[in-house]
């Protein structure tokens, strides 16, 4: 289980890619991920998850923290989701706050 950031200047794109287990283990790696970005430049952000084997409803929750720390304005695009977790998103709504790909 780990989290890897990737800032792709050029773009004005921040990727954040989680490997493994996406649960409360990581949750101070998540948010020390994306924390540095709070009220910056940056407004396109990308979670990778293509890795990921496990979501729980740790991780749903830190998605959402991220969503209200960067603001509203913020493009948050998940994308890699296998079709186990890409159902967990749909029906946890998560496509009204995220693009999912």
């Amino acid at each position: 289980m780990s989290i890897s950031v990737t800032e792709h200047k050029s773009k004005g794109i921040v990727e954040i890619a989680v490997l493994g287990s996406f649960d409360f283990s990581l949750f101070n790696d998540f948010r020390s991920a994306y924390e540095s970005y709070v009220g910056g430049e940056i407004q396109h952000f990308i979670i990778n998850i293509e890795s990921v084997e496990y979501l729980d409803s740790a991780a749903l929750g830190m998605l959402l923290s991220m969503k209200a720390g960067l603001g509203e304005k913020v493009e948050i695009k998940i994308i890699g989701a296998n079709d186990f977790i890409r159902n967990i998103l749909m029906i946890s709504r998560f496509d009204k706050r995220f693009t999912i790909i």
